[in-house]
């Protein structure tokens, strides 16, 4: 193997705190008489969520209406179809939504519906992200680039100054070039991160194309058809829905990995890293806004998402009820819980994260 790809290991839970919470977790389901995945008001969630998307899409269909009315519609099914991803999809590609495996993959569909590639979220996110959380070079899920500097042990570069200016008129494009270039990117590469990716199911390629092809077919050719209004109007109502769904998933994720005191370790020579793996989960995730309920509800969870890397396996729902399991046991050992109150110092944080790493500004050292 590649040295640039040695095996990643940990060093072992020898301090006691991952064993402590994980029997407070697992007392707090049989003391409740819970199961860990979905439960009533989780598959309410998942039936009101697709009925709103449903009957939003169907408003051009149903009523007389004007360009501009297609185009607010389009807005909110960008903004919605998001939450549609981060609420369903996310949880069954975990295999927490529900105990029967099967339903799981049946739900992930919603990413193909939505134009992405189920198969290369899960081997993305599940795979590559939830083991390499913030290793450079190791972790999908957080871009490499040139144009931006993530990784404060990365490269800089003059024009990295200016990367909290510039950097969001590219995350307003995230979710057309997640569509339309990295879905088909991701076939040619034999490693994705520190994720695998061969063998490559040629299945799993005709679906992304199919899929892809019926996204842009049901978005707009088909309400350009039923409708009579004209193609450029839905053109440009698709092109709206992008810009509005890949700033609200850039919301969502960058405030969970990429802030100012986030840390993004490094292993050893020999692929060791320097703390073990529920320490390195603590340190490299953030929460924020974890008291609203109307975060918690939409964002599917990913506001507790430090509970979430320590328990993947567990349906979102029960985050706020493990969250605070988690702060307490935290604090007993002395680790630093990172969290956010509200959702907008968080994204602060995020460009002050740029700014620092464009001017090589080093983060402050992990004190224990």
């Amino acid at each position: 193997m590649n040295d640039k790809f040695r095996k990643i290991t940990f060093p072992p839970e020898n301090d006691g705190f991952f064993a402590e919470l994980r029997e407070e977790v697992n007392a707090y389901f049989q003391n409740n008489g819970k199961s860990i995945y979905g439960n009533t008001r989780m598959y309410l969630k998942i039936a009101g969520l697709f009925i709103v998307y449903i009957f939003v899409f169907s408003i051009p269909f149903i009523f007389s209406i004007k360009p501009y009315h297609v185009f607010l519609c389009y807005s909110f099914l960008g903004i919605w179809g998001v939450f549609l991803g981060v609420n369903v999809g996310h949880d069954a590609a975990h295999n927490s939504l529900f105990k029967t495996k099967k339903y799981n993959q049946w739900f992930m569909y919603v990413f193909d519906f939505l134009g992405l590639s189920s198969f290369n979220w899960k081997n993305r996110h599940v795979s590559g992200h939830h083991i390499y959380s913030n290793i450079m070079e190791y972790d999908p899920d957080i871009q490499q680039s040139t144009v931006v500097k993530i990784f404060p042990q990365d490269k800089t570069r003059s024009f990295h100054k200016f990367q909290w200016i510039y950097m969001p008129l590219i995350y307003a494009i995230f979710i057309p070039r997640w569509v339309f270039y990295r879905d088909f990117k991701d076939i040619f590469f034999k490693r994705i991160g520190g994720f695998h990716n061969r063998p490559y199911p040629i299945f799993e390629i005709v679906k992304m194309i199919a899929f892809k092809v019926f996204y842009v077919f049901y978005m707009v050719i088909i309400p350009c058809w039923i409708t009579g209004q004209t193609i450029m109007v839905f053109i440009a109502a698709f092109l709206l829905l992008m810009v509005c769904s890949s700033l609200t998933i850039i919301i969502i994720l960058l405030t969970t990995h990429m802030l100012e005191d986030s840390h993004f370790p490094d292993p050893d020579e020999n692929g060791l890293m320097p703390y073990s793996w529920s320490k390195h989960q603590i340190l490299t995730t953030s929460d924020y806004a974890t008291e609203s309920d109307i975060v918690t509800h939409l964002f599917g969870g990913f506001n507790h998402h430090v509970i979430h890397h320590l328990f993947q396996h567990i349906c979102h729902i029960h985050y706020p009820d493990l969250t605070p399991i988690l702060k307490k046991v935290a604090m007993k050992y002395n680790l630093q819980y990172q969290s956010r109150k509200y959702i907008l110092p968080a994204m602060y944080s995020h460009f002050k994260l740029l700014y620092n790493n464009g001017l090589n500004i080093k983060q402050r050292p992990f004190i224990q």
